[in-house]
C-alpha cells in the first residue's frame, strides 16, 4: 500500500509540472490588451522636469481618445433623439386611440346611468292610487236570497257584509168592527152580522185590537173602501184601519276598487237571477 501511494503521489507531481506552465502561458495571453504605460498626473510632474514635456505627453495622451468618445457620444445622443422622435411618432396614433376609446367608454357609461336613472325614475313613480266606492246590493225579501247573492259577489272577488233592518210596513187594509166594551158585547156583534148575512168575520180575542171584529183585509183600498160602506148600510158602525206588520229586510255592503271588480258577465248574470235588486254607492264605513 506505501508503494502505491508514493506512485501515485510522484504521477500527480509530473501532471502539476507538465500542466501548471501551459495554463501560465494561457493566462497571459488571455490578460489585458497593451496600452502603454499609465502614470498619475501627479506622478508625471514630478518625474518630469519640463513642463513642456509633461503638457506634450499629457496632451498627446489625452487627446487621442477624448475626441473620438465625443464624436461617439454625439452620435449616441443624436441616435437616442431619433430612437425617442420615432417611439413619440408611433405612441402619438395609439394614444389618441386610447383617448378615443376611453371617451367612447365613458359616453357609453353615461348614457348607460342615464338609462338606468330613467328606469329608477320610473320605477319610483307612485302607481295609481286605487279609490274604494261603496256600494249596496238590495232589498232582499229572505236570508237565504241574501246568501246566494252573497256567495255571487265573493266568486267576483269581493267580499260582502250581509246587513239586515227590521221595521213596521204596511201589509194591507182592515175593515173592522171597532173593539167592543167586553167579550159578550163581541159576540153578540158578531151574531148579529151572521144574522145579516154577513159571514166573513173575525173576532179579536187578544192584542190591541181585542173585541173587536174584522170584516177583511184588502190589499187595495177602494176595495176596503166598498166592503165598509156594504156593512155600514146594514146599521153598523165600521172603520177602516191600515195593517202593519214586522218586515225583516236584507241587502249587503261591499267596497268595490277602481278599475272594476265586477265583471260585465258575472255582474249579468246577477241580475238575471234578481231582477228586483237595485246597487247604490254609499259612503265607506
Amino acid at each position: 500500500m506505501k508503494w502505491l501511494f508514493f506512485i501515485l503521489l510522484l504521477a500527480n507531481l509530473g501532471m502539476f509540472i507538465l500542466i501548471y506552465p501551459q495554463q501560465a502561458d494561457k493566462s497571459d495571453e488571455k490578460g489585458l490588451p497593451d496600452i502603454g504605460e499609465l502614470f498619475l498626473y501627479k506622478e508625471v510632474a514630478e518625474l518630469s522636469g519640463d513642463a513642456g514635456d509633461v503638457d506634450a505627453s499629457g496632451t498627446a495622451a489625452i487627446p487621442e481618445s477624448s475626441p473620438q468618445s465625443g464624436e461617439e457620444i454625439l452620435a449616441e445622443d443624436t441616435e437616442s433623439q431619433i430612437v425617442a422622435q420615432r417611439q413619440e411618432a408611433e405612441s402619438g396614433p395609439q394614444l389618441t386611440g386610447e383617448s378615443e376609446s376611453v371617451s367612447a367608454q365613458e359616453e357609453s357609461s353615461t348614457a348607460e346611468t342615464e338609462v338606468t336613472a330613467a328606469e329608477e325614475a320610473k320605477e319610483q313613480e307612485p302607481a295609481p292610487e286605487e279609490v274604494a266606492v261603496c256600494k249596496t246590493i238590495g232589498y232582499l225579501q229572505s236570508r237565504s236570497d241574501a246568501e246566494i247573492v252573497s256567495v255571487r259577489l265573493r266568486a267576483l272577488g269581493l267580499k260582502p257584509e250581509l246587513q239586515s233592518e227590521t221595521s213596521n210596513e204596511q201589509a194591507g187594509i182592515w175593515v173592522l168592527v171597532p173593539p167592543q166594551a167586553s167579550r159578550r158585547d163581541a159576540v153578540e156583534v158578531a151574531n148579529r152580522l151572521e144574522r145579516d148575512g154577513i159571514s166573513d168575520l173575525w173576532r179579536f180575542t187578544s192584542g190591541e185590537l181585542v173585541h173587536a171584529i174584522s170584516l177583511g183585509l184588502f190589499r187595495n183600498e177602494e176595495r176596503a173602501e166598498a166592503r165598509r160602506k156594504e156593512i155600514s148600510d146594514l146599521g153598523y158602525e165600521v172603520i177602516i184601519k191600515p195593517r202593519y206588520r214586522q218586515a225583516t229586510k236584507y241587502w249587503l255592503y261591499f267596497q268595490q276598487r277602481t278599475p272594476a271588480t265586477l265583471t260585465e258577465k258575472g255582474w249579468r248574470e246577477l241580475l238575471e237571477n234578481f231582477p228586483d235588486i237595485e246597487v247604490e254607492e254609499t259612503a265607506c264605513r
